[in-house]
């Protein structure tokens, strides 16, 4: 008979360890995380002791969306965002026994990447012209050279350095040239060769 109770009073102890309720939820057991640009997706790594709010504020903590969700078992669930504008949010869940568990500021939307890079354009004689690209980063690049609205030129790069003299024989003037230098999110700089 001790046998009996010594093992169910064992695995009592050993099934309490391994479920959390919500007496012992923390920022570790409770989180947001992005699935896409504008979805986040609210894991729920433990088992509620009662109903459990969520609230989305805005940049100037207003609340701009609020779920009470009421479950007795591990949970995750996706917020659709789409409708929302880029920019930072704050995610926070509230439940009525701890307070606010989890309070937590993500980007929604897509970050645009800044064009970070420095150009050159240098007439060196009346037929050539030197151009280069300096980036901070190695990600690929684009160079178009446009004469007139005409592309007679087009080619990308990958690294952080572009350099290049074009010799221009059929170009009714240098001072039409433009050089263009984008990003692979379209973002760029147009360079006059004048």
């Amino acid at each position: 008979m001790r046998l009996i109770i010594a093992t169910l009073v064992a695995f009592c102890i050993s099934v309490s360890t391994f479920a959390k309720t919500g007496s012992d939820l923390d920022e570790k057991t409770v989180k947001f995380e992005k699935v896409g640009d504008k979805k986040v997706e609210l894991k729920f790594m433990a088992v509620p002791s009662g109903k459990v709010l969520v609230r989305i504020k805005d940049e100037n903590s207003s609340v701009i969306y609020k779920d009470i969700i009421s479950s007795d078992k591990l949970f995750a669930k996706k917020y659709d965002l789409s409708a929302l504008k880029d920019g930072e949010y704050n995610f926070e869940v509230f439940t009525p026994e701890q307070g606010t568990i989890q309070n937590t500021n993500l980007f929604v939307g897509a970050k645009k990447s800044k064009a970070d890079y420095f150009t050159k354009v240098k007439v060196l004689d009346e037929n050539n012209i030197a151009f280069l690209v300096k980036a901070s980063d190695d990600s690929k690049k684009y160079v178009r050279i446009i004469d007139n609205g005409n592309v007679i030129f087009e080619d990308s790069f990958v690294g952080e350095k572009f350099g290049k003299v074009f010799k221009f024989e059929k170009v009714s003037s240098l001072k039409d040239l433009v050089f263009e230098v984008r990003n692979e999110d379209g973002q760029g700089e147009y360079i006059s060769a004048l």
